[in-house]
């Protein structure tokens, strides 16, 4: 996310959660280097993602260390602080779409 907009949201179709090489594939490659090249080209950004292992695979970690993207490090990154991550904010008006019509899980 930045003042332009966000970037596409992947929707994955399967029961799983993304496996690495998909998060790799979908959303690192086809998503945030195309992003930043378009974007970001100044190198004014710090890739900042959620805590999913996905996310901080060697695959995923090696390539956007290849292509010089600041990643916030693991460890530096708390569970509890979902305004750090924009992704909270997809989470958020996702949410609030699915429940806008009184939906109910079952």
């Amino acid at each position: 996310m930045f003042s332009k907009g966000v970037s596409d949201v992947y929707i994955h179709r399967g029961k799983q959660a993304v496996l690495q090489t998909t998060y790799l594939k979908e959303c690192i490659n086809k998503g945030l280097l195309p992003f930043i090249e378009k974007y970001h080209h100044n190198g004014n950004y710090l890739f900042w993602p959620d805590l999913a292992s996905a996310h901080y695979s060697n695959l995923v970690k090696e390539r956007v260390h290849e292509k010089s993207v600041p990643l916030v490090a693991r460890q530096d990154n708390p569970p509890n602080v979902p305004q750090a991550r924009s992704i909270e904010t997809v989470w958020a008006l996702l949410e609030r779409k699915v429940y806008e019509n009184n939906w109910e899980a079952k």
